[in-house]
């Protein structure tokens, strides 16, 4: 089995209990977006300060996406630093 290429963590089985739902990105980036239509939109103060406190609740969720992303980032940087040999 020497050609068989070993990956770290292949074949374990996940961690057990229900799975956090992803972030609905799309759907936050719609709010974001009506935040900033109603926010420079004269007479819409008070829907803006609505949407602010909407945009302000999915703050946690942007920042979990973005470190997420920076982990997969960095998981493929290492994986390619080990196929190259360290010669990027």
């Amino acid at each position: 089995m020497a050609d068989v290429i070993q990956f770290p963590g292949a074949g374990r089985a996940p961690a057990p209990g229900p799975r956090p739902a992803p972030a609905d990105l799309d759907a936050m980036g719609e709010r974001y977006i009506a935040y900033c239509e109603a926010r420079d939109t004269p007479g819409r103060e008070r829907e803006a300060a609505l949407l602010a406190r909407a945009v302000a609740d999915d703050s946690p969720k942007w920042l979990a996406e973005v470190a997420r992303v920076e982990q997969l980032r960095q998981e493929l940087a290492d994986e390619l630093n080990r196929l190259t040999g360290g010669v990027s």
